[in-house]
């Protein structure tokens, strides 16, 4: 079992979550000096190429052996200059025919940003010679090759230099069994204030000007690995299958790029079952939806239950060689020190990986989806929502912490399903709340308008939030008008008006997900107001072409004459019943779906009893 430990910080007014670790995308380490990265010349002279042989971007024939890399290096990946170990980014290593040796990637991190190329050498007894010169890169925009060269990099006041070392004609590595090392290469002088930017190694430069490539490595020790299998990933499953799909409504705790963060999922999640008792879930952790694979399990039908073995994959990098994997695991909460700042506790984050449970249970009961076992809750006071055993996932490479998810609680804490049924049936929504108005008092600001969308239908049913969408009234004293939000007002947001928020509009200004949408009006004194008795909102439902809507919610409660008018002032085409069942019918009988068609080709429906 693994633990690691990361930062939480408190704020006074709301709760946010900062890692004290280096995530997956930036693991090397960062110096604290501050260095001027501009880039630096080589001395101005025409330095040519000793062997300018072709980009080889096609892997050649040959033996193939990977190897994992140590030593130093400082890199540049398009944003920031790093330094420190190397890792990750691997070296393979082909060997052909008559001592022909390639080596693709031969500076690490390069890849990243000049793409993926081998370099020719030669092996001659333990040693392996490449010639420098050789184009790693070559850019069609700039008709520029980058090329290979030995350098220094040095710390000049406050700026990185780089010099090419001239009489540098091969770099040579040495072969000792499994392990083979960059000879030549030195760490920065004895005393030097800034050794982590300082030393003597391979390197490269644009050879069109002579500047820095700004990669260079030395001390670089290459270890051979045994090669990786590729764990299957399920994409797909059988025709056959069944899927029910449910709405999410788990607690979650995981890390990214701007620390700890927790909150309660959203979206969907799919169960699959075939004819042979297996089960298949998409998706299982909210976190690493965006991969859209599946897990299979076992499906029990007397109980209910669905059991998951642990460890399968969700994810996987054939470039890193590895991914996410999905287990049973806890989270803690321990304090960490005092601010000295602001004398406010610090606290820390510990988790643990549960290498005992062998497979994560789910009970199918009806039109709820619940996920056994596990105990958290979200809505606690900080730090204690920070706190969980569930579903864990994790990074397969070190083990180190991703997400883990769980039973959300209602107010007696009891638990909650992770995923109600939803309806995909037409339905009436229920009505929403108008809950705030926040006047911003400025033309330059964002007023905001608050309210609730409803979940269920009006009978208590779940709704797809993916087929909600709503609109908003203003009244002017002149009755209720719909709103448009203008796309020249709502730039790189909005590409044409629109007067109803569907659930594809996200953006910074109107997205219901979030339970607001932004104006670029006020009511203050001075300004045009953006209403003058009150606003409101509507909310929609549309499936399968049939579009019904909620009441009109207003925020001040007040008499809207018109409304009626704005809601059903159409023309009557046609009115068609279905039974429960779907089946047309000529008359309604018992419980029956008046579907109504207007002249316009809008649809609603609704449920009668006769």
């Amino acid at each position: 079992m693994k633990k690691l430990s990361v930062l939480l910080v408190a704020a006074a007014v709301a709760i946010s979550a900062s890692a004290g670790v280096n995530f997956k995308a930036h693991r090397v380490v960062k110096s604290n000096r501050v260095i001027n990265t501009e880039m630096t010349k080589l001395n101005p002279k025409n330095l040519k190429a000793k062997n300018d042989l072709r980009v080889i971007t096609d892997q050649p024939a040959g033996e193939l052996k990977t190897y994992n890399r140590a030593g130093n290096m400082v890199y540049n990946d398009g944003y920031s200059l790093y330094v420190g170990a190397q890792d990750g980014n691997r070296m393979d290593i082909v060997y052909g025919e008559d001592g022909k040796v390639y080596m693709k990637n031969i500076l690490c991190r390069a890849n990243n940003s000049f793409g993926d190329s081998w370099v020719e050498g030669t092996i001659e007894g333990n040693e392996i010679h490449v010639p420098l010169g050789q184009s790693i890169y070559w850019s069609e925009d700039y008709q520029a090759n980058v090329v290979l060269c030995m350098a220094t990099s040095y710390v000049e006041g406050t700026s990185l230099m780089f010099e090419k070392d001239e009489r540098a004609e091969e770099v040579v590595y040495l072969i000792d069994g499994q392990t083979i090392t960059m000879q030549g290469t030195y760490d920065a002088p004895s005393g030097s204030e800034y050794p982590a930017y300082e030393g003597y190694g391979l390197s490269a430069y644009w050879e069109d000007d002579n500047s820095w490539s700004y990669f260079i490595e030395w001390n670089t020790v290459l270890t051979e690995r045994e090669p990786v299998v590729t764990p299957e990933l399920i994409t797909e499953v059988p025709e056959s299958c069944e899927i029910l799909t449910f709405y999410r409504n788990s607690g979650y705790i995981a890390s990214s790029f701007f620390g700890i963060t927790n909150g309660t999922t959203d979206g969907k999640i799919n169960v699959a079952f075939d004819a042979n008792g297996d089960v298949y879930i998409q998706n299982p952790s909210w976190w690493s939806d965006s991969y859209n694979t599946w897990v299979k399990g076992t499906y029990d039908a007397a109980t209910g239950i669905i059991s998951i073995p642990t460890g399968q994959y969700l994810s996987w990098s054939d470039e890193y060689e590895y991914g996410i994997q999905l287990g049973w695991g806890s989270t803690t909460v321990y304090e960490s020190g005092v601010d000295e700042e602001t004398g406010e506790t610090m606290y820390g984050m510990d988790y643990e990986i549960d290498e005992r449970t062998t497979e994560i249970q789910f009970l199918l009961d009806g039109d709820n989806f619940y996920l056994l076992g596990s105990e958290g809750d979200i809505n606690a006071e900080f730090p204690q929502n920070y706190v969980a055993t569930g579903m864990l996932t994790y990074w397969s490479d070190d083990q180190s912490f991703s997400a883990i998810e769980f039973a959300n609680r209602d107010e007696n804490g009891e638990a909650l399903p992770m995923g109600y049924i939803v309806n995909l049936v037409p339905a009436v929504p229920a009505n929403p709340t108008a809950d705030e108005w926040y006047d911003c008092g400025d033309e330059s600001g964002f007023s905001r308008f608050y309210f609730t969308l409803p979940t269920t239908d009006v009978d208590g049913n779940m709704l797809d939030p993916e087929h909600i969408s709503y609109s908003i009234f203003v009244d002017n004293g002149n009755g209720p008008e719909l709103f448009t939000f203008p796309a020249a007002d709502y730039t790189y947001d909005l590409y044409e008006d629109i007067t109803e928020v569907t659930y594809d509009v996200y953006s910074s200004a109107v997205d219901f997900r979030d339970y607001y949408c932004y104006f670029y009006r006020t009511n203050a004194d001075g300004y045009e107001p953006l209403f003058t008795q009150d606003i409101g909102i509507q909310v929609y439902y549309t499936v399968d072409g049939v579009k019904n809507h909620s009441d009109f919610v207003w925020l001040y409660g007040g008499v809207h004459s018109g409304v009626n008018e704005l809601a059903n002032g159409k023309t009557v085409a046609n009115v068609r019943y279905y039974n429960v069942a779907g089946q047309e019918m000529a008359q309604p009988s018992g419980m029956t779906i008046q579907v109504t068609t207007y002249t316009d080709g809008t649809r609603s429906a609704v449920k009668v009893v006769k």
